[in-house]
Protein backbone atom coordinates (compact mmCIF):
# COMPACT_ATOMS: atom_id res chain seq x y z
CA UNK A 1 0.00 0.00 0.00
CA UNK A 2 1.36 3.09 -0.91
CA UNK A 3 -0.25 7.31 0.01
CA UNK A 4 -0.54 9.30 -2.68
CA UNK A 5 -2.55 12.29 -3.37
CA UNK A 6 -5.63 11.42 -5.70
CA UNK A 7 -5.53 13.66 -9.13
CA UNK A 8 -8.42 15.72 -9.93
CA UNK A 9 -9.37 15.75 -6.00
CA UNK A 10 -9.48 18.57 -4.00
CA UNK A 11 -6.96 19.25 -1.45
CA UNK A 12 -7.78 18.31 2.00
CA UNK A 13 -8.25 20.61 4.85
CA UNK A 14 -5.21 20.11 7.37
CA UNK A 15 -8.24 20.08 10.04
CA UNK A 16 -9.62 17.00 8.13
CA UNK A 17 -8.75 13.61 9.76
CA UNK A 18 -5.89 12.16 7.67
CA UNK A 19 -6.88 9.13 5.48
CA UNK A 20 -4.40 6.23 3.92
CA UNK A 21 -5.19 6.03 0.10
CA UNK A 22 -4.96 3.09 -1.77
CA UNK A 23 -2.69 3.52 -4.92
CA UNK A 24 -4.52 1.13 -6.87
CA UNK A 25 -8.51 1.86 -6.00
CA UNK A 26 -8.03 5.31 -4.18
CA UNK A 27 -10.28 4.12 -1.49
CA UNK A 28 -9.23 6.12 1.89
CA UNK A 29 -9.16 3.85 4.89
CA UNK A 30 -8.38 5.17 8.82
CA UNK A 31 -4.83 4.06 10.32
CA UNK A 32 -3.79 3.56 13.73
CA UNK A 33 -1.73 6.09 15.91
CA UNK A 34 1.15 3.63 15.39
CA UNK A 35 0.84 3.88 11.63
CA UNK A 36 0.80 8.07 11.76
CA UNK A 37 3.76 8.27 13.81
CA UNK A 38 5.80 6.02 11.11
CA UNK A 39 4.37 7.65 8.12
CA UNK A 40 4.84 11.15 9.86
CA UNK A 41 8.72 9.87 10.38
CA UNK A 42 8.79 8.62 6.42
CA UNK A 43 7.97 12.27 5.39
CA UNK A 44 10.52 13.60 7.50
CA UNK A 45 12.92 11.13 6.36
CA UNK A 46 12.15 12.07 2.67
CA UNK A 47 12.41 15.59 3.30
CA UNK A 48 16.28 15.04 5.11
CA UNK A 49 17.48 12.87 2.66
CA UNK A 50 16.26 14.61 -0.62
CA UNK A 51 14.27 11.69 -1.23
CA UNK A 52 10.98 11.16 -3.47
CA UNK A 53 8.37 12.94 -1.05
CA UNK A 54 6.04 10.73 0.52
CA UNK A 55 2.92 12.93 1.04
CA UNK A 56 1.98 16.13 -1.22
CA UNK A 57 2.24 19.13 0.70
CA UNK A 58 -1.71 19.64 1.99
CA UNK A 59 -1.51 15.85 2.96
CA UNK A 60 1.72 16.46 5.25
CA UNK A 61 -0.45 18.97 6.93
CA UNK A 62 -3.20 17.08 7.55
CA UNK A 63 -1.21 14.65 8.85
CA UNK A 64 0.47 16.68 11.74
CA UNK A 65 -2.31 18.22 12.75
CA UNK A 66 -4.24 14.94 13.13
CA UNK A 67 -1.07 13.85 14.89
CA UNK A 68 -1.40 16.80 16.96
CA UNK A 69 -5.11 16.29 17.89
CA UNK A 70 -4.25 13.04 18.84
CA UNK A 71 -1.75 13.98 21.55
CA UNK A 72 1.15 12.24 19.35
CA UNK A 73 4.57 13.22 20.87
CA UNK A 74 6.35 12.66 18.47
CA UNK A 75 4.59 15.84 16.18
CA UNK A 76 6.34 17.82 18.88
CA UNK A 77 9.69 16.92 18.81
CA UNK A 78 11.98 19.18 17.93
CA UNK A 79 14.10 19.40 14.79
CA UNK A 80 17.31 17.42 16.67
CA UNK A 81 14.66 15.22 18.11
CA UNK A 82 13.21 13.93 14.65
CA UNK A 83 16.87 14.50 13.30
CA UNK A 84 17.92 11.20 16.12
CA UNK A 85 14.84 8.97 15.62
CA UNK A 86 15.76 9.48 11.83
CA UNK A 87 18.98 8.82 12.39
CA UNK A 88 18.85 5.52 14.41
CA UNK A 89 16.11 4.34 11.86
CA UNK A 90 18.86 4.71 8.67
CA UNK A 91 21.41 2.91 10.95
CA UNK A 92 19.13 -0.30 11.23
CA UNK A 93 18.74 0.23 7.53
CA UNK A 94 22.32 -0.10 6.49
CA UNK A 95 22.02 3.65 5.27
CA UNK A 96 23.68 6.28 8.18
CA UNK A 97 23.29 9.72 7.16
CA UNK A 98 25.10 10.63 10.30
CA UNK A 99 29.10 9.57 11.36
CA UNK A 100 29.91 8.24 14.50
CA UNK A 101 31.21 11.95 15.53
CA UNK A 102 27.82 13.92 14.80
CA UNK A 103 24.89 11.34 16.11
CA UNK A 104 27.39 11.34 19.34
CA UNK A 105 27.18 14.85 19.51
CA UNK A 106 23.27 15.45 18.95
CA UNK A 107 22.58 12.36 21.64
CA UNK A 108 24.62 14.20 24.07
CA UNK A 109 22.87 17.45 23.62
CA UNK A 110 19.57 15.73 24.14
CA UNK A 111 20.58 13.92 27.16
CA UNK A 112 21.93 16.95 28.46
CA UNK A 113 18.51 18.55 27.03
CA UNK A 114 16.44 16.06 29.18
CA UNK A 115 15.38 14.65 25.87
CA UNK A 116 12.57 11.64 26.09
CA UNK A 117 14.37 10.08 23.21
CA UNK A 118 17.38 8.87 24.25
CA UNK A 119 16.37 8.51 27.91
CA UNK A 120 15.50 4.73 28.18
CA UNK A 121 12.65 3.58 30.96
CA UNK A 122 14.91 0.57 32.17
CA UNK A 123 18.17 0.14 33.01
CA UNK A 124 20.97 -1.68 29.80
CA UNK A 125 23.06 -5.08 31.27
CA UNK A 126 25.56 -6.28 29.83
CA UNK A 127 26.70 -9.90 30.68
CA UNK A 128 29.70 -8.78 32.82
CA UNK A 129 27.08 -7.63 34.89
CA UNK A 130 28.11 -3.72 34.45
CA UNK A 131 24.32 -2.28 34.30
CA UNK A 132 23.59 1.42 32.82
CA UNK A 133 20.80 3.78 33.50
CA UNK A 134 20.44 7.24 31.81
CA UNK A 135 20.57 10.87 33.94
CA UNK A 136 18.49 14.01 33.11
CA UNK A 137 19.23 17.24 34.61
CA UNK A 138 16.93 18.21 37.88
CA UNK A 139 16.12 21.69 36.55
CA UNK A 140 13.87 22.45 40.02
CA UNK A 141 17.51 21.50 41.99
CA UNK A 142 19.72 23.18 39.62
CA UNK A 143 17.67 26.46 39.80
CA UNK A 144 18.25 25.97 43.23
CA UNK A 145 21.95 26.46 43.36
CA UNK A 146 21.86 29.67 41.80
CA UNK A 147 19.53 31.40 44.22
CA UNK A 148 22.11 32.08 47.64
CA UNK A 149 23.99 33.74 44.66
CA UNK A 150 21.36 35.65 43.24
CA UNK A 151 19.67 36.76 46.46
CA UNK A 152 23.00 37.70 47.94
CA UNK A 153 23.79 40.32 44.67
CA UNK A 154 20.03 41.44 44.72
CA UNK A 155 20.61 42.57 48.85
CA UNK A 156 24.11 44.01 47.94
CA UNK A 157 22.63 46.01 44.64
CA UNK A 158 19.58 47.66 46.99
CA UNK A 159 22.33 48.86 49.34
CA UNK A 160 24.37 50.20 47.40
CA UNK A 161 21.32 51.81 45.39
CA UNK A 162 19.40 53.11 48.59
CA UNK A 163 22.56 54.35 50.04
CA UNK A 164 23.87 56.34 46.70
CA UNK A 165 20.64 57.21 44.76
CA UNK A 166 18.59 57.42 47.71
CA UNK A 167 16.09 55.60 45.46
CA UNK A 168 12.84 53.81 46.81
CA UNK A 169 13.33 49.66 47.64
CA UNK A 170 10.75 48.61 45.46
CA UNK A 171 12.43 50.51 42.59
CA UNK A 172 16.04 49.33 43.94
CA UNK A 173 14.38 45.70 43.32
CA UNK A 174 13.60 46.87 40.13
CA UNK A 175 16.67 48.03 39.13
CA UNK A 176 18.90 45.26 40.59
CA UNK A 177 17.07 42.25 39.13
CA UNK A 178 19.38 41.99 36.45
CA UNK A 179 22.64 42.80 37.41
CA UNK A 180 21.86 40.53 41.16
CA UNK A 181 21.04 37.76 38.83
CA UNK A 182 24.24 37.88 36.37
CA UNK A 183 26.21 38.15 39.79
CA UNK A 184 24.37 34.78 41.07
CA UNK A 185 25.68 33.36 37.87
CA UNK A 186 29.16 34.46 38.03
CA UNK A 187 29.41 33.59 41.86
CA UNK A 188 28.28 30.47 41.45
CA UNK A 189 29.96 28.34 38.92
CA UNK A 190 33.37 30.25 40.24
CA UNK A 191 32.81 30.55 43.71
CA UNK A 192 30.13 28.80 45.43
CA UNK A 193 29.73 25.23 43.40
CA UNK A 194 32.35 25.27 40.66
CA UNK A 195 30.97 24.06 37.04
CA UNK A 196 27.57 22.62 39.05
CA UNK A 197 25.24 20.21 37.67
CA UNK A 198 22.78 18.04 39.27
CA UNK A 199 21.23 15.08 37.72
CA UNK A 200 18.40 12.81 38.95
CA UNK A 201 18.06 9.06 37.68
CA UNK A 202 17.62 5.36 39.59
CA UNK A 203 19.86 2.83 40.61
CA UNK A 204 20.68 0.61 37.85
CA UNK A 205 20.75 -2.27 40.55
CA UNK A 206 17.76 -1.72 42.28
CA UNK A 207 15.33 1.57 40.88
CA UNK A 208 15.77 3.83 43.56
CA UNK A 209 15.71 7.54 43.36
CA UNK A 210 19.41 8.97 43.20
CA UNK A 211 20.07 12.92 42.99
CA UNK A 212 23.52 13.58 41.57
CA UNK A 213 25.40 16.37 41.93
CA UNK A 214 28.41 17.36 39.70
CA UNK A 215 30.98 20.02 40.93
CA UNK A 216 32.52 21.18 43.94
CA UNK A 217 31.55 22.94 46.63
CA UNK A 218 33.67 26.18 47.27
CA UNK A 219 36.60 23.66 46.10
CA UNK A 220 36.67 21.27 49.55
CA UNK A 221 36.83 17.70 47.42
CA UNK A 222 39.34 19.37 44.90
CA UNK A 223 42.08 20.86 47.64
CA UNK A 224 41.25 17.74 50.10
CA UNK A 225 40.06 20.17 52.92
CA UNK A 226 37.36 17.43 54.32
CA UNK A 227 39.40 14.54 53.87
CA UNK A 228 41.29 13.41 50.96
CA UNK A 229 40.37 14.91 47.90
CA UNK A 230 38.24 13.27 45.28
CA UNK A 231 38.39 15.06 42.12
CA UNK A 232 41.53 16.54 40.31
CA UNK A 233 39.71 19.42 39.05
CA UNK A 234 36.76 21.31 39.57
CA UNK A 235 33.52 19.72 37.31
CA UNK A 236 35.19 16.46 37.03
CA UNK A 237 33.06 14.58 34.35
CA UNK A 238 32.82 11.48 36.94
CA UNK A 239 31.81 10.78 40.27
CA UNK A 240 31.34 7.95 42.47
CA UNK A 241 28.06 7.69 43.94
CA UNK A 242 26.88 4.77 46.21
CA UNK A 243 23.15 3.57 46.33
CA UNK A 244 21.84 4.37 50.26
CA UNK A 245 19.70 1.57 49.78
CA UNK A 246 21.44 -1.38 48.39
CA UNK A 247 24.53 -0.05 48.77
CA UNK A 248 25.57 -0.49 45.08
CA UNK A 249 28.64 1.20 43.92
CA UNK A 250 27.86 3.34 41.34
CA UNK A 251 29.85 6.11 38.53
CA UNK A 252 28.04 8.63 37.15
CA UNK A 253 29.36 10.81 33.56
CA UNK A 254 28.05 14.15 32.97
CA UNK A 255 29.69 13.95 29.31
CA UNK A 256 27.37 11.04 28.54
CA UNK A 257 25.00 11.60 31.05
CA UNK A 258 24.99 7.98 32.46
CA UNK A 259 24.92 6.46 35.89
CA UNK A 260 27.14 2.79 35.68
CA UNK A 261 27.20 -0.04 38.00
CA UNK A 262 29.55 -3.40 38.27
CA UNK A 263 27.46 -5.81 40.11
CA UNK A 264 30.23 -8.36 39.55
CA UNK A 265 32.36 -5.62 41.63
CA UNK A 266 29.69 -4.69 44.15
Amino acid sequence: MQVQQEEGSSAPSPYDEFLLADVKTGERSRIGLDEKEKLYLDCLDAFYNDEKPVLGDSEYETLKTDLQFEGSRIAAFSKDEIKYLIANKRFVMGKPFLSDSEYDSLRRKLKTAGSPVVLHEAPSCKVDGTCRFDMKVDEGKQRLLYLPGTLGGLILACEVEFWTLHIDPLLSIVLGALPAYLFGVWFTENIFAQKPLVASTACPSCNSFLTVYFGDLFGVQRDGIMGPAKQKEAGSSQVAVKCPDCTAKLIADRTTMRIESNKVAA
